[in-house]
């Protein structure tokens, strides 16, 4: 991996930001989008020879179109392109506001498509696109439906991008809660992240494993094990297993409407 170069959203803090230090350690350079300017300042202080940065929020098209309009100048060629950023709430639908869902659409969705639209023209063959999705994309996620649908479109805009792009390498994660602080914008009763404590995935070790599986070609990753596994069973029978398992599938109705 010493000397790639790989395109990061959301690269400040948990996953993505655990996912930067795993390809700098490895020898590689990375491009890292985000939002706060003084995170990607520290970022870039702390591994000046190995990253840069582009300050933009995704949520933003005109920035999104700054990013294009980098690109189109710079002409810069990329190893691979890693979808991270994304956010979403857990309430109830009728709770969220027309803001919350137009965001959590786009941010998660709509632009993550965009730049990756605008990126492909810039990978070497064999590159890898990674997109970051979640276990909530394969299942009924009640009190979290937003989030969830965002994350199933991605997951079948991967599956869709393997076949059409055979000379791409694609891989999907699909991940159950991690440990860091999405909980905290998603929840911030902090019940859901309580309930999930001794669930959570730690962000380092996973992001050993994404790098790892861009080195092997991996198409997917599912953890927990034991959630995919799960999942695979509810997607024979899932009617059956939410009425079975109903107060289980309601973990996160705590939201008042």
């Amino acid at each position: 991996m010493i000397g790639k170069r790989y395109l990061l959203t959301g690269g400040t803090s948990g996953l993505g930001e655990a996912m930067v230090l795993e390809l700098v350690s490895r020898g590689a350079f990375v491009t890292v989008i985000g939002r706060s300017e003084e995170k990607l300042a520290a970022l870039r202080a702390a591994y000046p020879e190995r990253l840069d940065v582009i300050k933009a929020d995704l949520n933003e098209p005109h920035e999104v179109e700054r990013i294009r309009h980098l690109l189109t100048v710079n002409q810069p060629i990329f190893d691979g392109l890693i979808n991270n950023a994304g956010f979403g709430y857990f309430k109830s639908f009728m709770s969220h506001t027309p803001e919350d869902i137009h965001d959590i659409i786009n941010v998660n969705l709509t632009q993550t498509l965009q730049l990756t639209h605008m990126v492909i023209p810039y990978l070497r063959e064999n590159s890898s696109i990674v997109n970051i999705s979640s276990q909530a994309a394969r299942v009924t996620t009640p009190y979290s439906a937003i989030y969830a649908a965002s994350k199933a479109g991605l997951s079948s805009f991967s599956n869709a991008l393997r076949m059409e792009h055979p000379d791409l390498h694609v891989m999907t994660v699909q991940t159950g809660p991690i440990a860091t602080s999405f909980f905290s914008r998603a929840d911030e009763s902090g019940t859901y992240e309580g309930l999930t404590k001794k669930l959570q995935i730690d962000r380092y070790q996973l992001a050993q494993e994404i790098i790892d599986g861009i080195l092997t070609k991996t198409l997917e990753i599912n953890r927990p094990r034991w959630m995919h596994m799960s999942l695979t069973l509810y997607n024979l029978f899932p009617r059956l297993i939410e009425q079975q398992l109903e107060r289980a599938f309601m973990s996160k109705s705590f939201d008042s409407e």
